[in-house]
């Protein structure tokens, strides 16, 4: 087991992470999410291998769990975000 990276399921990690992108307080971390459909307009954080990537506001998923984009924020353009490459969403 590799010490060093995080663990994807550390939701004090998960916590850390949404201070720091403005996201706390807001609700507190309730854990990963696999129901992409039912997320759009729900603030999330995205990771891939226990690693931060990116928070926002979900704008739209597929209805079958596959894909989601987070909405454009400010510079940042709209994502999208396929489950099949690992990414994980917590809400």
């Amino acid at each position: 087991m590799n010490t060093s990276a995080p663990a994807v399921n550390d939701a004090g990690s998960h916590a850390a992470a949404a201070a720091r992108n403005g996201l706390a307080g807001n609700s507190p971390v309730q854990g990963m999410r696999h129901d992409w459909a039912r997320l759009p307009g729900h603030a999330v954080e995205v990771w891939l291998s226990g690693e931060y990537v990116a928070s926002g506001i979900v704008d739209q998923a597929a209805d079958d769990d596959s894909v989601l984009w987070l909405a454009g924020a400010g510079a940042n353009t709209r994502r999208l975000f396929d489950k099949s490459t690992g990414y994980q969403m917590w809400v």
